[in-house]
């Protein structure tokens, strides 16, 4: 499995943002000397290898979060939230088309992922979100998508928006499958 350069470069004006351009220029190189793939450049079309990716995060979140995977589940919000409001979506989706973004989001998947599907599943006043078939299950690749999922759903104005989680990489499951309301 390989994750797009894209997802990267999202990752690096995150931090950038909101930790400073030094922060973020020092965490690399520090990095880039356990993990030289990260030395090179990297553009949106550049193809890592999923483990060296996982590594790269998961000392991220070590480095600037003190290991809290919940800020997986916000950069998954925030990415949503650039996506929608300045990025690649905003002309794609008006304010109120819950159902028609979360059809969408596999297609996301596959923008910044070469292998694994994410399948939405719409039922009465909901629609599931499963992730299956990813070589390397990981808890980032869980909170990431499905907060981007969750952050898109509250920009385009999701009420009273709640979801449950009915399958978790993190409680061992093999695939994840949450379900969020869409009034």
């Amino acid at each position: 499995m390989e994750v797009k350069g894209v997802a990267f470069l999202a990752r690096q004006q995150m931090m950038v943002q909101s930790h400073g351009e030094a922060a973020w220029k020092s965490f690399l190189a520090d990095f880039a000397k356990k993990e030289p793939f990260f030395a090179m450049p990297i553009m949106p079309v550049t193809r890592m290898p999923a483990e060296a990716f996982l590594r790269f995060n998961e000392e991220l979140l070590s480095r600037f979060y003190s290991g809290n995977e919940s800020a997986w589940w916000q950069f998954g919000i925030k990415s949503a939230e650039y996506a929608l409001s300045q990025g690649q979506l905003k002309t794609m989706f008006s304010p109120g088309d819950l159902r028609r973004f979360l059809q969408f989001t596999p297609g996301i998947w596959k923008g910044y992922f070469t292998e694994g599907d994410l399948k939405a599943l719409p039922g009465q006043g909901y629609t599931d979100l499963n992730i299956v078939n990813v070589p390397r299950p990981h808890a980032y690749f869980e909170l990431s998508v499905m907060g981007f999922a969750f952050g898109g759903l509250t920009y385009l104005g999701a009420k009273n928006l709640q979801h449950q989680v009915l399958k978790s990489y993190k409680k061992g499951d093999k695939e994840v499958l949450y379900r969020f309301n869409v009034s």
